[in-house]
C-alpha cells in the first residue's frame, strides 16, 4: 500500500500523488522499469533536503560522503550561492532504491539564463551592424562582399548609375596606350564595366577611367607701387588640383573571383592579385553564403539519407563495410595527391617555355581540371598542389595506420559493441527519428548563423577625404571603402556562439540517446529477454531535457567541441599510427603472404610506437591523458584536473540523467565510474570503442555530400555565371562549409550505435556500483545478453569473487584456485549464439501474442509518463485510489 505521507512526498515535480498513477514520469508501480518506476512504498520518507540512500553509496567518492546527489561542496566556488537557484529548499524526495536513479529536479539553471543572454547578445550585434548608418551609407551591406568599388566609391551593380556594371576594371596609366597588353595599370582609381573587356572593343568600346591628381603650385607677389595687399598680405601662394577623367582603350582580361576584370597576362593579373584583391579574396568567399542554400539543403537531405544506410549497414556487417571504405578512401587519397602532385611538371614547362614540353605533359589539359589554377597564378597553384598532394598522402598513411588496427583481430570488440546497440535501438525504433530533425535543425541553423554572419563582415565606412594639404585632409573626386576592424572581437564572439549553437543541437541529440538507453537498460529482463520497451522515449527525453536539464546542455554545449579536438587527436595518433601488434591481416592464416605483411607491419609499428611513447612522455600534459591522475593517487576535483580531456563529454550526460546532477558533478562523477571498471574504460577511455566506425561514416557521408555540392554549383548556370544576381563566386568556400554541414548532420547519426554503446556500458556499471555499495538489485536482473561478452572480464575480477567468498579477501579461500567458476563463465560465453536465437524466437513469439491481445482493447492508461496499451495483467484496487498490479507488468 502507499505510505500515509505519499501526497507529500510525490510533489512539487518529484511525480504524481498514487491516484494520477505517478503520470508525472516516475513509472507505475511494482518497480519493473527501473529508473521510471517503482513500489511506492519502497520510497521512505527523508528529511528535508534529503537524497534517499547514506553516504556509503558514494563510497568510491570520498569528497562527496555525507552529501546528496545535488551538493557542489567538493567542487569550486560557493556551493551555497550556486545551489539557492537550482535547488526547492524543503523538497521532499527519495531515490530509487532498485536502480538508483533520482527523482527529476532543475540542473544549471543559472547556465540556462547565461547562455539565453548570450544568443541575445548574438541578435543584438546583428541587428545594430545591419541598421546602423555613417552619413548617409549604411554601416553593413552585404552586396560589398561580392561587388567592387569605383573610384567614387560606387558599388558595382547596385549603386545609381552603374546598376548594370557589376564588374570591377582596373584601367591604363597612359590613356593613350592600346594593345592587348597594358605596360602599367592603375590600381588605386577602378572602373565599373558591364562585362570583362577585350583589346578588339567589340565587347566594349571604351571605359571611362579616372587618372592620377595632378596639380600647380603658384606664387603670386603684389605689383610695385600698389601697395600692401589687404590685411598686410606680402605674397599669395596658390595650389592648383586638377583630376581628368576620360575614356581609355580596352586591354584582354578575363573573370576572376567574382566579378573583377583581371588582365590576362599573367605578370599584369599577379600585380592585381597581390594589390588590390589580396585582401577582397576572403570577403568574397564569405559573400557566397548569399545564395547557395538550396544546394546546401540537397546535400542536407542526402546526408540524411545515407546516415539512415549507413546505420543499417554497420548493423549488419560492420567489419567488412568499414574495412572496405578504409582500403576504397586509402586509394582515392593516394590518387588524389598524385593528381595534384603532377602539377610540379609546371616548373620544368614554365622554365622551358617550349611548346613540345606542353604538349608532351599534356599540361593545358591538367590546368584545365586543377581548380586551383583557376584560381591562382601558376607559380602559386603549383605550391598549393605540392601542399594539399603533401597533406593527402599523410591522411592517407594514417588511414593505412588504422587498418593495421583493425584488419586483424582488433575489431571484434566493435561487432560486440555494434550488436549491444542494435539490441537496445531496434527494439526501440523511435530512436531513429531524432537524427534526422536534427539534421534539419542543423541546417537551418547554419544557414541563419551564415546569413547573418555576412552582415558583421561587410561593416565599414568610405573616406571621401583624401586630398592632403599641409596635414589637412580635403574632398576630392574620389572616395574609398574600408572595413571597419573594430569589428573584428565582436566577430570572435560571434562565432564562439555559432559553434555553441550548433554543439547544443548534437548535445540535445546525444541527451535523447542517453534518456531512451536509460529507460530501455533500467527495465528488467524476464529470463533472458528484455520484454518491455518504454514507448516514444525520445518524446518525453525531450520534454524532460527542456523542463529540467535545459541549463547541464547549455553548459555542455559551451565545452564539448573544443575537448573534443584533443580527444580526437589523441585518437588520431593511437590509431593511424602502427603499434607493435600492427597487422594487416587476421592471425592465424597459413599464407606466406599474409604473415610477411603483418611481420612488416609489426617492424614498423614497433619503431612507431617507441616515438609516440617519446612524445606523449615529452609533450602530453596530464590533462590530455584517459586518466583521473596517473602521476598522484589523490582525487583532484579541479576544473582542470588530470584527465580533464576526458571528463568533459557527452558522458556527462548519463549521470545528469540517472543523478540528476548538476553537470560539473556529473561530468566528475561519469569520469571516475568509467574508469573504475576495465570493460568501460577499455571501450569508453583508452579508444577501443566506435570510434572507428564514427570517423569512417562521418567522413563518408561528408565527403559525398561535398562532390554533389560541388558537382551541383558547377552545372548550375545560373550559381556559376557572373552576370547572374545568384552568381556564387568561391565554390570551393562552399565545398568546405558543405563537408562541415554534412559531417555535422552526420555525427548525429552515428550517436545512435556510438553513444547508444557508450550509455549501456554506462548502466552497466552504475548498475554494478549502486548494487554493491546500496544493495540495488544486481546486474543479472538488466545486462542484456548482447553485452555479456563485453563485461566478461569484470565478471571475472569482480562477481566471480564477490558471489564465491562474499566481502572477504579472495586469498583466505581455498576455493580461489578452484576454475569450476571460470569454467562456467567459459561456458555460459559459449553459449551466447544459442541465447541470441532464443531471444529473437521469444520476442517474436510475444509480439504476435501481444498484437492478438492489443486487437481485443483500444484503452490505454498512463504510466510513468509513458502511454502504453492495456495491460494484460489484471489490476486490484488499493486503499489510497491508486493501483498495483497483481503480477510483474511489462511493455508490450
Amino acid at each position: 500500500s502507499v505510505p500515509a505521507m505519499a501526497d507529500s512526498h510525490y510533489q512539487e515535480g518529484y511525480g504524481a500523488v498514487p491516484s494520477d498513477h505517478y503520470a508525472s514520469g516516475y513509472g507505475p508501480p511494482g518497480g519493473d522499469y527501473g529508473g521510471y518506476g517503482g513500489d511506492p512504498g519502497g520510497y521512505a520518507p527523508v528529511t528535508p533536503g534529503g537524497y534517499g540512500p547514506g553516504p556509503q553509496e558514494y563510497g568510491d567518492y570520498p569528497q562527496y560522503e555525507g552529501t546528496h546527489p545535488g551538493d557542489v561542496s567538493g567542487l569550486d566556488g560557493n556551493a551555497d550561492d550556486y545551489q539557492q537557484y537550482t535547488e526547492r529548499k524543503g523538497a521532499l524526495s527519495t531515490i530509487d532504491p532498485e536502480n538508483g536513479i533520482a527523482p527529476r529536479r532543475c540542473t544549471d539553471c543559472v547556465c540556462l539564463f547565461v547562455f539565453l543572454a548570450y544568443v541575445a547578445g548574438m541578435i543584438l550585434l546583428v541587428n545594430v551592424c545591419r541598421d546602423s548608418t555613417i552619413g548617409d551609407r549604411q554601416w553593413s551591406d552585404i552586396r560589398r562582399l561580392t561587388h567592387g568599388h569605383d573610384y567614387t566609391g560606387r558599388l558595382c551593380g547596385v549603386d545609381e548609375d552603374v546598376t548594370d556594371k557589376p564588374f570591377l576594371y582596373w584601367c591604363r596609366t597612359n590613356w593613350t596606350e592600346t594593345g592587348s597588353v597594358p605596360t602599367t595599370l592603375n590600381l588605386d582609381y577602378p572602373s565599373c564595366v558591364k562585362t570583362c573587356p577585350t583589346a578588339d572593343g567589340k565587347v566594349v568600346p571604351s571605359i571611362r577611367c579616372l587618372f592620377n591628381l595632378t596639380y600647380n603650385e603658384m606664387s603670386l607677389t603684389p605689383k610695385p607701387g600698389s601697395g600692401v595687399e589687404p590685411f598686410g598680405t606680402i605674397a599669395t601662394y596658390h595650389l592648383q588640383f586638377q583630376q581628368s577623367e576620360a575614356e581609355t582603350p580596352p586591354y584582354d582580361t578575363e573573370p576572376f573571383g567574382g566579378r573583377f576584370c583581371t588582365p590576362v597576362d599573367q605578370t599584369m593579373k599577379e600585380k592585381v592579385e597581390t594589390g588590390p584583391l589580396r585582401h577582397v579574396r576572403f570577403f568574397v568567399s564569405v559573400g557566397s553564403l548569399q545564395d547557395p542554400w538550396l544546394v546546401l539543403f540537397q546535400a542536407s537531405l542526402i546526408s540524411i539519407v545515407l546516415g539512415y544506410v549507413y546505420v543499417f549497414l554497420i548493423f549488419e556487417c560492420p567489419r567488412i563495410f568499414t574495412i572496405s571504405f578504409l582500403y576504397a578512401t586509402w586509394a582515392l587519397l593516394t590518387v588524389s595527391g598524385g593528381f595534384f602532385f603532377y602539377a610540379v611538371v609546371g616548373l620544368l614547362v614554365n622554365q622551358g617555355g617550349k611548346e613540345a614540353l606542353k604538349t608532351t605533359f599534356k599540361w593545358d589539359a591538367y590546368t584545365e581540371y586543377n581548380p586551383f589554377f583557376e584560381e591562382h597564378s601558376p607559380e602559386t597553384s603549383i605550391l598549393i598542389s605540392v601542399v594539399v598532394a603533401a597533406v593527402l598522402w599523410c591522411i592517407g598513411c594514417g588511414i593505412l595506420g588504422t587498418i593495421t588496427h583493425v584488419a586483424g583481430d582488433g575489431f571484434m570488440y566493435v561487432a560486440d559493441l555494434v550488436d549491444a546497440a542494435k539490441e537496445c535501438s531496434m527494439q526501440m525504433k523511435s530512436m531513429l527519428v531524432p537524427p534526422g530533425i536534427e539534421a534539419i535543425f542543423k541546417f537551418v541553423m547554419m544557414w541563419t548563423l551564415g546569413y547573418n554572419f555576412m552582415y558583421l563582415m561587410s561593416v565599414g565606412f568610405y573616406e571621401d577625404r583624401r586630398l592632403m594639404v599641409n596635414g589637412q585632409k580635403f574632398k576630392d573626386a574620389t572616395a574609398v571603402y574600408h572595413f571597419d576592424t573594430s569589428i573584428i572581437p565582436w566577430m570572435v564572439y560571434y562565432l564562439f556562439g555559432c559553434v555553441w549553437l550548433m554543439e547544443l543541437i548534437t548535445s540535445c541529440g546525444q541527451f535523447l540517446v542517453s534518456f531512451a538507453v536509460i529507460s530501455w537498460y533500467f527495465m528488467k529482463k524476464e529470463g533472458h529477454v528484455k520484454t518491455g520497451v518504454p514507448p516514444l522515449p525520445p518524446l518525453h527525453g525531450a520534454i524532460t531535457g527542456v523542463m529540467f536539464h535545459a541549463g547541464s546542455l547549455c553548459l555542455g554545449a559551451a565545452v564539448h567541441p573544443w575537448i573534443r579536438l584533443i580527444r580526437l587527436f589523441n585518437w588520431i595518433e593511437d590509431e593511424s599510427v602502427p603499434d607493435k601488434e600492427a597487422r594487416c591481416c587476421p592471425e592465424g592464416q597459413e599464407n606466406c603472404v599474409a604473415n610477411c605483411t603483418n611481420a612488416i607491419c609489426q617492424c614498423v609499428g614497433g619503431l612507431c610506437s617507441k616515438v609516440t611513447e617519446a612524445r606523449k612522455r615529452c609533450f602530453t600534459p596530464p590533462q590530455c591523458l584517459p586518466s583521473p591522475d596517473p602521476k598522484h593517487g589523490h582525487r583532484s576535483d579541479g576544473l582542470m584536473n588530470p584527465g580533464c580531456s576526458y571528463r568533459y563529454s557527452k558522458n556527462a550526460y548519463n549521470d545528469v540523467i540517472i543523478r540528476s546532477q548538476h553537470y560539473l558533478q556529473a561530468s566528475q562523477r561519469a569520469f571516475r565510474l568509467i574508469h573504475k571498471y576495465q570493460s568501460t574504460r577499455e571501450h569508453m577511455l583508452l579508444g577501443n570503442g566506435c570510434q572507428v566506425v564514427t570517423v569512417v561514416g562521418v567522413m563518408s557521408i561528408a565527403i559525398i555530400g561535398t562532390i554533389f555540392t560541388h558537382l551541383s554549383i558547377m552545372s548550375n548556370s545560373a550559381l556559376t555565371n557572373p552576370a547572374s544576381p545568384s552568381f556564387i563566386a568561391e565554390p570551393m568556400f562552399i565545398d568546405a562549409l558543405a563537408f562541415l554541414l554534412c559531417a555535422n548532420i552526420a555525427y548525429g547519426f552515428m550517436m545512435i550505435f556510438d553513444h547508444t554503446a557508450d550509455t549501456l556500458l554506462y548502466c552497466y556499471a552504475w548498475n554494478k556500483k549502486f548494487s554493491q555499495d546500496s544493495g540495488g538489485h544486481p546486474v543479472e536482473d538488466y545486462l542484456p545478453e548482447s553485452m555479456r561478452d563485453l563485461v566478461d572480464l569484470d565478471v571475472e575480477d569482480d562477481d566471480e569473487k564477490g558471489a564465491l567468498y562474499g566481502k572477504a579477501r579472495p586469498e583466505m579461500y581455498l576455493g580461489t584456485f578452484f576454475t569450476s567458476r571460470r569454467a562456467q563463465i567459459k561456458a555460459d560465453k559459449d553459449k551466447d549464439k544459442a541465447r541470441q536465437s532464443q531471444i529473437q524466437m521469444t520476442t517474436a513469439t510475444m509480439g504476435a501474442a501481444n498484437a492478438g491481445a492489443s486487437s481485443m482493447s483500444g484503452a490505454s492508461r498512463q504510466f510513468g509518463g509513458f502511454a502504453t496499451g492495456t495491460s494484460q495483467v489484471p489490476y486490484q484496487a488499493v486503499a489510497s485510489g491508486g493501483y498495483t498490479p497483481s503480477a510483474a507488468y511489462h511493455y508490450s
